[in-house]
């Protein structure tokens, strides 16, 4: 019987993107890491699109009102696995997104992309249950 992964791993030029579509809650959870070190993103700081050639995972790494920022996507193409024990290989592309804010100069050109290929291991793993609080 077919599974569905709840866990990718990518990697390419020297970024890790570790991805849960469901997490504590339900709720899809990122870690990525490069050379300046890692960052967790969790709920609403995930966005996912499901676009008609696959998932796409949004993190927002750095974010200025003014100046605008930079963002990171890896596109997840459908996977499913044989089963629970499996472990699916495949290849992608991650997207560095440089957007630029209202105070930005110059203003010709607003956002430029950088293109990672990036491999990756898709797997169904065991995941934490939530923490309960203890009634008072």
């Amino acid at each position: 019987m077919s599974v569905a992964p709840n866990k990718y791993t990518l990697k390419g030029d020297h970024i890790t993107f570790v991805y849960f579509p469901s997490f504590i809650g339900g709720r899809p959870s990122v870690t990525y890491t490069d050379t300046k070190g890692t960052k967790s993103f969790f709920g609403a700081g995930v966005r996912v699109e499901t676009v008609a050639i696959g998932t796409l995972v949004t993190v927002a790494l750095e974010t200025s009102i003014d100046n605008g920022g930079t963002e990171f996507s890896v596109l997840i193409p459908g996977i499913q696995l044989a089963d629970a024990k499996s472990k699916q290989t495949f290849s992608t592309e991650g997207i560095t997104t440089a957007f630029k804010g209202p105070d930005s100069v110059p203003r010709n050109l607003l956002d430029s992309y950088e293109f990672v290929c990036m491999t990756g291991t898709a797997e169904s793993v065991i995941l934490p249950l939530a923490a309960t609080a203890k009634s008072a």
